[in-house]
């Protein structure tokens, strides 16, 4: 017997030993539950000219092919989003960083003056120095410690300096380095100084700890 859904006209073949009035039936393409319906007797047909006793037979109607609905497919708006975000975070870190010093690794030609007036209220807090054995260079000389900005604005990309001098006061080794950074005791014991330079002005807690340092904040 066909069966026709009467919620998405969806047609099927239900076998003749489940045809009973009243029964509950569920349409498997909208999942709609309705009670089957079966039509009264029809009459009996006659039979086909030419050949008495002999009833015309009519083909079955083939069952509809149930339509099925296109899935939604979602896009990942949230990934998309995210990358979007974290590039222009290091993008925006890295034009701030070639805005402030435009000539590359030159230092920035400041006279005294210029200077004094940009250092004057970034403070240094807990310096200190020890010495590490290198496996590769020997003896490193190790310089920690913190800069605190007392200015009433954030700054960016803060940079100090170290010295050694000999016993005249005169300058042995000088080394400017971006705050920020800083390497293990082990990195310390096993690197050579071109990997420990280049960790150094390469690491990205650069840009996320130094690209912001609010006022009473320290780097």
């Amino acid at each position: 017997m066909e069966v026709q859904c009467p919620h998405c006209s969806s047609r099927f073949n239900l076998p003749d030993k489940l045809v009973k009035p009243g029964a509950k039936l569920r349409c498997s393409v909208c999942k709609n539950v309705f009670t089957l319906e079966t039509p009264g007797k029809e009459a009996t047909p006659k039979a086909a000219p030419g050949k008495p006793g002999t009833a015309a037979r009519k083909a079955p109607a083939k069952a509809a092919a149930p339509v099925r609905k296109k899935e939604k497919k979602s896009s990942p708006y949230l990934v998309w989003i995210g990358l979007l975000v974290f590039l222009l975070v290091l993008g925006g870190a890295g034009y701030w960083y070639y805005i402030q010093f435009p000539t590359g690794n030159k230092k920035p030609q400041l006279s005294d003056a210029e200077l004094a007036q940009r250092v004057a209220m970034l403070t240094m807090r807990n310096v200190r120095q020890y010495y590490v054995q290198n496996e590769k260079v020997g003896k490193v000389c190790v310089i920690v410690g913190d800069v605190r900005n007392e200015f009433p604005q954030p700054k960016a990309l803060i940079r100090v300096e170290a010295a050694i001098y000999d016993k005249d006061k005169k300058p042995l080794a000088v080394k400017q380095q971006l705050a920020g950074s800083q390497l293990s005791l082990f990195q310390l014991q096993v690197l050579g100084e071109k990997e420990m330079e280049s960790f150094l002005q390469s690491s990205t807690d650069i840009y996320i700890r130094n690209s912001n340092v609010p006022p009473g904040g320290e780097v």
